[in-house]
């Protein structure tokens, strides 16, 4: 579906019955080609998992229950999820009144891959999940200015010998690719290969301050970047972005055979 159709960026009234109807699926091959990332597809793999803290539907007897909403489905799906639209369903759960909460996960599962055309693991939670403690920060880096474009990444001389790194920044932003609204995250590199100039890395997320992407592409761009300037072996790309509207989303992207797995940042 053509962004210009979604939910996104126009005012919407809060559903009052269910209806999934209003979820909107958007094309990744459209965003990828519009963001000149198609030629990459092949060397990524990954997940986008989303995360809902504010899930919540009817009993039997019509008294109020909720957990958390943890959902996630391939980065090489068809479709990835609009996220108002979700918002929005997930509203209209509100008022629905179901036996359990697996008829809850049963339900919201059969929407989404209704929705996605591909297969969608959805559980409720009590609690969240763990916080990332392991990665080391960047943010303490000596940077004269930041870009307002994405900047070719340096690499440090180094021996033949394999450097392997896990490095944080919890400074990105980008914005909304429709509203220009900023979205917020931290985001996890952790690679084996060349060693990455620790401040040339920074100054290169920091550029994406202005930049107008949805959370998928930005992820997509950065690991695709590094790729194509640095001698990688193995990489990992994460960006646990801040919730708006009660919801988080984390795309992670990996080179082929690599786990895609999540973790919850401190500040999520």
């Amino acid at each position: 579906m053509s962004i210009k159709k979604t939910p996104l960026g126009k005012n919407s009234d809060i559903p009052l019955i269910y209806d999934p109807s209003v979820l909107t699926p958007l094309s990744r091959l459209d965003s990828r080609t519009k963001a000149g990332l198609e030629e990459y597809t092949s060397q990524f793999e990954g997940r986008d998992y989303w995360t809902s803290y504010e899930t919540s539907w009817l009993n039997e007897k019509g008294i109020p229950r909720n957990k958390i909403l943890n959902l996630s489905y391939s980065s090489q799906s068809q479709f990835f999820i609009e996220s108002k639209s979700l918002k929005l369903y997930l509203y209209s759960l509100n008022n629905k009144e179901f036996r359990s909460s697996e008829e809850v996960q049963e339900q919201i599962k059969e929407d989404l891959e209704n929705s996605l055309k591909t297969e969608v693991i959805v559980e409720l939670e009590n609690k969240p999940r763990k916080i990332e403690e392991t990665f080391t920060s960047i943010d303490s880096e000596d940077l004269d200015k930041i870009d307002s474009h994405p900047l070719s990444l340096s690499i440090e001389p180094e021996e033949e010998a394999d450097v392997t790194e896990e490095l944080s920044t919890s400074l990105f932003r980008s914005l909304c690719p429709v509203t220009s609204q900023p979205d917020w995250a931290t985001i996890y590199i952790r690679y084996k290969g060349n060693k990455i100039n620790h401040k040339s890395l920074l100054k290169y997320l920091l550029s994406y301050r202005n930049h107008q992407g949805f959370h998928e592409e930005c992820v997509e761009r950065i690991f695709s970047d590094i790729l194509q300037r640095i001698r990688i072996d193995e990489l990992f790309v994460r960006a646990n972005f801040l919730r708006r509207g009660g919801i988080e989303i984390n795309p992670v992207r990996v080179t082929p055979g690599n786990s895609p797995e999540i973790i919850r940042e401190i500040r999520q």
